[in-house]
């Protein structure tokens, strides 16, 4: 019989087995990952004849969500052992995960799945997008920028760039130092190499990369408005020859003749605690709604935007999934307006007028 459990310290070992089995990671990164990233109490188990064949794990963050500081959790590793898929266990290990982490005080849970659809009957949505530039060959080109290599002694010399630029965006993690250094250390963990832009002795730009052989990838780059091109000119000079791909906040694009500039989305969210989100966010919007959630029960009701229950008969009644991406920006209320249930159209729009979207982007994915 299966049942699902919150995790034990002592249960790694399994946790570390199932990550190998499933995603083929490195040994080096596995190491610093359990050791560093791993969150027995926000993660959980599910065991059958007491082995453990799937798991799911979180990490505490804060998110900033318009203009508000939101405590959340970051979903990962989400696995199941090959031999005994399809048959229920993510639905049960999700479940029990998303009304814990609530129990845990998280508002929201952020991940970037590699296939987004596979939670979308979970209510999780997507709730931010990502530019990627990319080039099958960088060609020989002449460069004038020139990237400095940052060691990990001046990481954290890069901090005060990522916090101004991390308050242009909703859905974002809110790094604490030791976040952005754990993240850091994270990157090189797996042989992740750091370079700065620096113009009249100041960093306007920074990026976390990969280079094999074959292939320069960058999961980080973070720079000053204005200062975009010139920090991927100087990192594709890095990359003659080989194949390139970058992330970049999705409000940008690159004009660079070699290259392809392509908007995606890339991140899903889901939501723990509608009462917590709504008082934090502290909208002034004099009307109500209805959630449904079929998977944090305790997110059922109707609501007024301060975040109490409310007796009045709602403006319209939409899943939790759904409102979620409207309340961090991504989607309007119109956006949505398939998916929503409408009783009242002229409040409707008034409350569309009143939340307005967002710039949405996140990079972290653990």
């Amino acid at each position: 019989m299966a049942e699902v459990r919150v995790a034990q310290q002592s249960d790694k070992k399994e946790f570390y087995r199932l990550w190998k089995t499933c995603f083929g990671d490195s040994d080096a990164f596995c190491d610093w990952f359990f050791e560093n990233r791993f969150s027995s109490e926000h993660s959980v188990v599910l065991e059958t004849e007491g082995e453990i064949v799937s798991c799911m794990q979180a990490f505490p963050y804060t998110l900033r969500i318009r203009d508000k500081e939101i405590p959340g959790a970051m979903l990962c590793g989400v696995s199941t052992h090959p031999s005994q898929r399809k048959k229920g266990y993510m639905g049960k290990i999700f479940s029990y995960e998303m009304n814990h982490l609530r129990e845990k005080g998280a508002i929201v849970a952020p991940h970037t799945p590699a296939v987004l659809p596979s939670y979308f009957s979970f209510g999780h949505f997507p709730v931010a997008d990502a530019k990627y530039l990319e080039c099958e060959s960088v060609p020989n080109f002449v460069s004038k920028v020139e990237l400095t290599s940052v060691e990990e002694k001046d990481w954290k010399k890069l901090l005060p760039l990522y916090t101004r630029f991390s308050q242009e965006y909703s859905g974002i993690i809110v790094r604490t130092e030791e976040d952005f250094l754990r993240k850091a250390a994270d990157y090189a963990a797996d042989g992740g190499k750091c370079a700065a832009y620096i113009r009249n002795n100041e960093i306007k730009g920074y990026v976390f990369y990969y280079q094999t052989e074959e292939m320069l990838l960058c999961v980080e780059a973070v720079a000053e408005y204005g200062f975009y091109h010139d920090l991927m000119e100087g990192l594709m000079a890095e990359a003659i020859g080989l194949k390139f791909s970058a992330k970049l906040p999705p409000e940008l694009y690159l004009n660079f003749p070699f290259a392809e500039c392509q908007r995606k989305q890339k991140g899903v969210m889901g939501l723990c605690n509608i009462f917590g989100l709504l008082k934090a966010l502290q909208l002034n919007i004099p009307h109500s709604f209805q959630v449904n959630d079929h998977i944090v029960s305790e997110n059922n009701g109707i609501y007024q935007f301060d975040g109490n229950y409310s007796a009045e008969k709602p403006v319209f009644e939409i899943s939790a999934g759904h409102m979620l991406q409207v309340l961090v920006g991504y989607r309007s209320l119109k956006e949505l307006k398939n998916n929503i249930r409408i009783f009242d159209e002229k409040k409707f729009d008034e409350i569309d007028q009143l939340l307005p979207k967002q710039k949405c982007y996140i990079i972290d994915e653990y």
